[in-house]
């Protein structure tokens, strides 16, 4: 079964076509790496999968439910719902500066009458758990480094129990030597088998653990394979030149 199925998906910001018709499958439990360069529409891809970015054409199915099913989407409530088996982490962490790391864990579930006070509380202390965070519950997010900025973005994401986390470039705002801290989380993650969509710079990461790789460029899916393929015997020039000048 996939957890996303997107086909011919398309997306223009005025004049400008920033997705030429992509169409994109990943499996349950696949961890799916996304590479290419600046501008060729890898972030506004992923932005479409969880409707913060709107299509006016193509369809999109998020754990077996249409999302968007020929540029038409359903009601708000349906919508939600369908919304709920995905959580993102973005490359910017957006933690509540005036609230603890606990609270800024239970916001939304509380405001979505996900559990009791108590019953938040335990899974809060369980994902930060899982980031290997549990011991910063009662702080505030300025006595935090980046690193951990960025693994509390990851718990706030589990917090909704997704079946898919989709991560926008979750390295990308760190120094160099607090990013290994976020992909070992991330790697982690994908052992216990959550489905994943990893847009990155990060080629070590994708050929490590990545299941898949997939090369976008002007738009478009140019090419997709295993880590081997993408990496070591590249079929298209455009994927052959941008490997060869990010591994330099």
């Amino acid at each position: 079964m996939y957890e996303i199925e997107a086909v011919n998906v398309k997306k223009s910001f005025g004049d400008l076509e920033v997705l030429k018709g992509v169409s994109f499958n990943v499996k349950k439990g696949e961890v799916v790496s996304v590479l290419g360069p600046s501008g060729s529409g890898k972030s506004t891809f992923l932005r479409t999968l969880i409707d913060l970015e709107v299509i006016y054409e193509g369809s999109i199915k998020i754990a077996g439910e249409y999302l968007c099913d020929n540029g038409v989407y359903p009601g708000k409530k349906e919508k939600a719902l369908i919304l709920s088996k995905a959580g993102m982490v973005f490359q910017h962490f957006n933690l509540f500066p005036h609230m603890s790391i606990k609270k800024n864990l239970m916001c939304a579930p509380m405001l979505n009458k996900q559990g009791s006070k108590k019953e938040l509380e335990e899974m809060a202390f369980e994902m930060l758990k899982k980031v290997g965070l549990e011991d910063k519950m009662d702080v505030m997010p300025s006595t935090l480094s980046g690193g951990q900025k960025q693994r509390v973005a990851i718990a706030r994401a589990l917090m909704r129990n997704p079946e898919i986390i989709l991560f926008d470039e979750p390295t990308s705002a760190l120094d160099p030597e607090l990013t290994g801290e976020v992909l070992s989380v991330i790697g982690k993650l994908a052992q216990e088998g959550i489905t994943m969509v990893v847009v990155t710079h990060e080629m070590g990461f994708a050929k490590e653990v990545s299941d898949r790789v997939v090369f976008m460029y002007d738009g478009t899916v140019l090419e997709e394979g295993s880590p081997d393929e993408i990496f070591n015997s590249p079929k298209n020039e455009r994927t052959r030149s941008f490997i060869q000048s990010v591994l330099k």
